[in-house]
């Protein structure tokens, strides 16, 4: 109990210092933290907000959206895509109807296509990152700038249908937008400012590619040759009209913005996570070698995903609390929250619940994906799961295919983050250049 020791010695009335301490430990050690408080204080109140820590007790904040909203950052975000979203709002008929529309866009269907696309594409970004290294005479390259980011992109142009956009200017503009609405949680003016900066440029530079699009000819009666990308997709379905569910241009734009700024960025950091995950464990990458290797990718597959449980890239996610409510009723650990508490559901705490998940500190890769909560859980877990699926262990998965492509001995763990919320660096030895 040493968080909480030193937590209860400082006086309640000491808020500003009862979160420094709480901050400072989340920082130098989340996961010992967060075990303490599964064990100690599974629902532990604090001048931040409520942290829920226990895996049936997330389960229930995150699916009982009429009582925990996403009101905590939703205006922010709505604010930054500069329109309606769907993930800002909860229940409402935009939210179902827009989650409904996304489905059709981004169907399980596309797993195969999107894996056999972002293998490509992967390989390609390798097979460059490793002829510049050659050429200036360097033996290793970076993993985030030279190949993770630039992946994650080129997929977004290709499948998602940003066409000709380069892809810093999709990394850079959606990774502000993304700290400004889920990471800026001291809410800098600053850091604000640039996020709904970056949302205009994205909004206007989504309304030019839709523009060109619909000159071309992009509609209901397009060419058969029409890209089959999502945004061709969006473009050429038409909704039921009058029944204020219609998708016009600009409704299409907050769509599309909305799926790279949930996408961009969470695609670049789990791959470069999960290979720091599974490198650092040496038993862990001999199984995810052998079965990167097989034809039938279920099996590697899993190993990409326990290995996002030990870092996944949202370990908490807040919620408001719009009416009084019983957390946990009937249980030891059961707490009334009153309307208007900011509630924290830590997802990365609840995949490490023993009382749920059996052997919770074992690297398993065979585990069942109930008990994984990487993309998120109840109303608001990931729309776009299917793709995701594909893209992510696929992106893992061409790098242990690559000879000698590995991070250098000793750096297993080095992700680098320059100073911000998300790596930005990892450094990895330049192998050969595929055959």
């Amino acid at each position: 109990m040493e968080f909480l020791a030193a937590y209860d010695a400082i006086p309640p009335t000491d808020a500003a210092g009862r979160v420094g301490l709480l901050r400072r430990h989340m920082r130098s050690d989340g996961p010992a933290l967060l075990r303490e408080l599964r064990e100690e204080r599974p629902v532990f109140a604090t001048p931040a907000g409520v942290f829920v820590t226990r895996m049936p007790d997330v389960m229930e904040v995150l699916s009982t959206p009429d009582v925990f909203t996403v009101g905590v950052y939703g205006a922010a975000l709505e604010e930054a895509l500069h329109g309606p979203f769907m993930l800002a709002r909860d229940g409402a008929d935009l939210h179902w109807h827009d989650r409904a529309h996304a489905q059709l866009m981004l169907p399980a269907e596309d797993f195969g296509p999107v894996r056999r696309l972002t293998a490509r594409i992967a390989d390609d970004a390798l097979d460059r990152a490793v002829a510049v290294a050659r050429i200036e005479g360097r033996t290793t390259f970076d993993c985030v700038q030279q190949y993770a980011a630039p992946v994650a992109a080129r997929v977004a142009r290709e499948y998602l249908g940003f066409g000709d956009v380069p892809e810093e200017t999709l990394h850079t503009l959606s990774q502000r937008v993304q700290r400004a609405v889920f990471v800026n949680q001291e809410r800098d003016p600053e850091v604000h400012a640039s996020g709904v900066a970056a949302g205009k440029e994205l909004h206007d530079i989504v309304a030019g590619v839709i523009a060109r699009r619909r000159a071309g000819g992009a509609g209901p009666d397009a060419a058969d040759d029409a890209p089959d990308d999502v945004l061709g997709r969006m473009l050429r379905t038409t909704l039921a009209p009058g029944t204020g569910r219609e998708l016009g241009d600009e409704r299409i734009n907050h769509q599309l913005v909305g799926y790279l700024i949930g996408y961009q960025q969470n695609a670049t950091q789990c791959a470069v996570t999960a290979l720091k995950e599974l490198v650092s464990r040496p038993d862990a990458l001999a199984g995810a070698e052998r079965a990167a290797a097989e034809e039938d990718t279920a099996a590697f597959d899993g190993h990409v995903w326990e290995a996002l449980r030990f870092h996944p890239f949202v370990p908490s996610t807040p919620r408001l609390c719009v009416r009084d409510h019983v957390l946990a009723a009937g249980t030891p650990r059961e707490t009334r929250l009153a309307a208007g508490t900011v509630v924290h559901a830590h997802m990365a705490s609840a995949m490490f619940d023993g009382t749920v998940v059996e052997d919770p500190e074992t690297f398993r890769p065979d585990r069942t994906p109930v008990h994984n909560m990487v993309l998120g859980y109840g109303a608001h877990d990931c729309v776009g799961k299917y793709p995701a699926r594909a893209i992510v262990p696929e992106m893992v998965r061409r790098v242990l295919l690559r000879p000698g492509v590995r991070p250098l001995p000793g750096g297993e763990r080095a992700l680098d983050y320059a100073g911000t919320p998300y790596p930005q660096h990892y450094t990895v030895t330049a192998g050969a250049t595929a055959s």
